[in-house]
C-alpha cells in the first residue's frame, strides 16, 4: 500500500497589515495544537514569507465561481477561518483581539505581542543604509483605513485614525532631540509630506521602500510614535524590546494595543485630537531601547 501523508490545514486571514502582524502572536500555539507548520492565504502573504513556522504563504483570492477553487482547497484537510471580527463578543470591546483569536482556536498565547520574523537576507542588504541613519525614531500619523483608491488621499480622508498635527509633533521632537533622525512610515496616496524627516513610502523610494523594510527598521529604532496602525504592531514585536507612544481615536487600546506602550486616548471619540506637546512630553519621559548592533 502506498503511504499517503495527511493533508495539512489551511488558515485564512483577512484585514489590514496590522491585523496580519497580530496573528503571528498565535503561531506557536497553532503549530503546537495541530502538530504541523502553517499554510496561510491572506491579503499580505509577504508578511509571513520568512517565518520558519510557515510552510506556505499565498495571496488570498477566493471566489466561489472560479472552477479551480475546489481543486485548490482539496489539497488541504480543513479550511480554518477563525476571525475575531466576525464574533459578536469581540466587537463589544470586552476582550483583546489576541485573546479573542486564541479562544476561537482554543489555544493559549504566551503574551499579546506580535511574533513575526523579518527577512534576514534583506536585513543584511540594507544594513549599511541603516548605519547611515545613526540613532532614529519611527513615526506614523496616517493609516489604518485601507484606502486604496488613488483619488482618495490618506492624509485627507479620516475615519478617526489620522493625526492631523504630525508636523507640530515633529517640530517639537526636533527641538528636543536635534541629533535624532525621524523616519516617517507613509503611504503612496498621501499629499502632504513632513518637513525635517526622512519620508520613505512607495511613492518616494529611497533606501527603504516597502512594509517589509519597516518591519526591519522597527528592530533598530530607538522608539516610535504612531496611531493605531501597522507601525504599532511592527515596533511591538516581542523580540525587539521597543516601547513607544500610540495615539488612539476611534479604536481602543484594550482591543488592539499593548500595555508596555504609552497609550494616549483622545477625549473625542471619533478623532485623534491630542495636543502635540502632550505627545512629545510622554515620548521624552519613557525609557528608550538601545539601538541594535548591525554587525
Amino acid at each position: 500500500m502506498d503511504f499517503v501523508e495527511a493533508k495539512p490545514n489551511i488558515h485564512l486571514v483577512e484585514g489590514g497589515l496590522g491585523k496580519h502582524l497580530q496573528f503571528t502572536a498565535l503561531f506557536d500555539g497553532i503549530v503546537e495544537k495541530y502538530k504541523e507548520n502553517l499554510c496561510i492565504i491572506s491579503s499580505y502573504p509577504t508578511t509571513y514569507a520568512h517565518d520558519e513556522r510557515v510552510a506556505s504563504s499565498e495571496l488570498s483570492y477566493i471566489a466561489p465561481v472560479l472552477k479551480n477553487n475546489n481543486f485548490y482547497f482539496q489539497q488541504y484537510n480543513n479550511i480554518i477561518f477563525n476571525d475575531p471580527y466576525k464574533t459578536t463578543n469581540f466587537l463589544k470591546g470586552d476582550k483583546h483581539i489576541i485573546k479573542a483569536w486564541c479562544d476561537l482556536y482554543e489555544i493559549e498565547s504566551e503574551d499579546l505581542l506580535p511574533d513575526f520574523r523579518i527577512d534576514t537576507r534583506r536585513e543584511r542588504a540594507i544594513k549599511s543604509d541603516i548605519l547611515k541613519l545613526g540613532a532614529f525614531i519611527l513615526v506614523q500619523f496616517t493609516g489604518g483605513q485601507g484606502i486604496q483608491n488613488e483619488n482618495q488621499l490618506y492624509d485627507v480622508e479620516n475615519l478617526g485614525r489620522n493625526y492631523k498635527k504630525g508636523q507640530e509633533v515633529i517640530n517639537l521632537l526636533r527641538e528636543a532631540m536635534p541629533e535624532i533622525n525621524i523616519i516617517v512610515f507613509g503611504h503612496n496616496n498621501e499629499n502632504n509630506h513632513f518637513e525635517n524627516t526622512w519620508s520613505f513610502n512607495e511613492a518616494l523610494p529611497t533606501f527603504f521602500y516597502n512594509k517589509e523594510d519597516f518591519m526591519i527598521l522597527a528592530k533598530y529604532c530607538l522608539s516610535f510614535i504612531t496611531i493605531d496602525s501597522a507601525l504599532q504592531h511592527m515596533c511591538s514585536n516581542k523580540n525587539f524590546n521597543k516601547k513607544g507612544v500610540v495615539l488612539w481615536g476611534s479604536s481602543s487600546p484594550e482591543m488592539f494595543g499593548y500595555e508596555k506602550n504609552k497609550n494616549l486616548r483622545s477625549k473625542y471619540p471619533n478623532s485623534v485630537f491630542i495636543k502635540p506637546q502632550k505627545i512629545v512630553d510622554n515620548f521624552l519621559s519613557q525609557e528608550m531601547s538601545p539601538t541594535v548592533s548591525v554587525s
